[in-house]
């Protein structure tokens, strides 16, 4: 199926790329958590984030919320689901609701649950053989869906729903597979995504969230279902070719990241805690969510109860952390 095809994809090349990148330059990023196992560094930096990290797993049925301090790595404190596979993002809003995307449901569906793993709410229905990959929310209440392939395998858009009604689809013609989604202070919608028929991933803009889309061609990113921003308007996006996060400082004209974090090996994606001290990141390779400090991105521990045979991706935290 697609949906698989685009799975493999992203896991066989962008991701395994980073993992033999960071195998290779070990010296740079530090030596790889062994798999299936707990390993802790001997202080743990700041006060810990308070909350839920919830967390997605590649072609899973289950979202899995886990206490953000979690050095104990106990299993995961509640679930949300069944679903039919979850393969893309997941979020939270700033009223602590968690949204999942199903790419397997038919028709497909992104559902909001209340916090702490509470029922389910709104369902927002996307028709067609569509594959939804993250969402994103503005300071209006609208809900941002990426696409990354719309109806009959067309490039992909961003739908905008305001309530369960679709009001706006943002397209590029230069867009195609859009996948991380986030949206900025000024409520403007950014998206990664990969060129028609190339295998480069860029960022671009929805000034507004309105079209047309600016590109930006001079930042390529790996794997790109992290893109977020942090309190002081700077981009995260993980790096191509190696286990890293780039920070990009405004107005991200720059050909090389302002900062990197090197990271353990292959995270899939990150998310910021909500006081933006600590980084979470998935790691489908290991089964595991490596914790970091943010913006330092010293080491701190790994959890994996839980996790074992599967592969974690999409990560959220509840409180969300803002702009």
């Amino acid at each position: 199926m697609l949906r698989d095809n685009l799975v493999g994809l992203a896991l066989s090349t962008t991701v395994t790329a980073m993992f033999l990148a960071g195998c290779s330059e070990s010296s740079q990023v530090g030596n790889p958590i062994s798999p299936n196992s707990q390993q802790q560094s001997a202080t743990f930096g700041p006060t810990s984030d308070k909350g839920m990290t919830y967390l997605s797993t590649i072609g899973g049925t289950t979202v899995y919320g886990y206490h953000s301090d979690h050095k104990a790595n106990h299993p995961p404190i509640c679930t949300v689901g069944p679903f039919v596979s979850v393969n893309g993002g997941i979020g939270v809003d700033q009223s602590g609701n968690l949204w999942v995307p199903d790419q397997g449901a038919n028709p497909k569906t992104v559902t909001e649950y209340g916090p702490d793993c509470g029922p389910a709410k709104t369902v927002l229905t996307i028709s067609g053989d569509t594959l939804p990959d993250n969402v994103a929310f503005d300071t209006d209440g609208h809900v941002h869906v990426a696409n990354a392939v719309a109806n009959s395998g067309g490039p992909g858009n961003i739908l905008q729903y305001t309530g369960t009604a679709v009001t706006k689809t943002l397209t590029d013609p230069d867009i195609s597979t859009p996948q991380g989604l986030a949206v900025d202070e000024g409520n403007n919608v950014w998206v990664s995504y990969r060129d028609p028929g190339s295998t480069g991933t860029y960022v671009a803009k929805f000034p507004g969230g309105n079209m047309p889309a600016k590109l930006f061609h001079n930042i390529a990113l790996g794997f790109p279902g992290s893109l977020q921003f942090d309190q002081h308007k700077n981009m995260l996006a993980l790096a191509p070719g190696v286990p890293a996060m780039y920070v990009y400082a405004p107005p991200y004209k720059e050909k090389h990241p302002t900062t990197q974090l090197p990271l353990q090996s292959a995270p899939t994606m990150c998310t910021l805690g909500r006081g933006q001290t600590k980084l979470y990141c998935s790691n489908g390779f290991y089964s595991k969510v490596d914790i970091y400090t943010y913006p330092a991105g010293t080491y701190l521990y790994s959890y994996n109860n839980g996790l074992s045979g599967l592969l974690p991706d999409g990560i959220a935290n509840d409180p969300a952390p803002r702009n």
